[in-house]
């Protein structure tokens, strides 16, 4: 069996182009790691957004019971009744 040996500067493109993939690959891992980060977090807060509005529409509920309907200036706490 013949051994061929490569050159120095073919060596070292194959080197180059071995790490240029391991970077890649790792970038990409990073990346998949931090979208799944913010896939939960997405999920977390349109959870906190539901309950929000049903906080919201609940206490609409109370407040038109207690006050009647109309339009609520949130900036004076005024209720303009219909």
């Amino acid at each position: 069996m013949e051994t061929k040996i490569l050159t120095q500067e073919e060596l070292t493109q194959l080197r180059d182009l071995q790490n240029q993939q391991n970077t890649i690959l790792m970038n990409l891992g990073s990346i998949e790691y931090r979208m799944s980060v913010l896939e939960q977090t997405k999920i977390e807060l349109k959870s906190q957004v539901l309950e929000i509005e049903k906080m919201n529409s609940k206490l609409g509920a109370e407040l038109t019971e207690k006050y009647g309907s109309g339009n609520l200036d949130l900036e004076t706490g005024e209720i303009t009744t219909e």
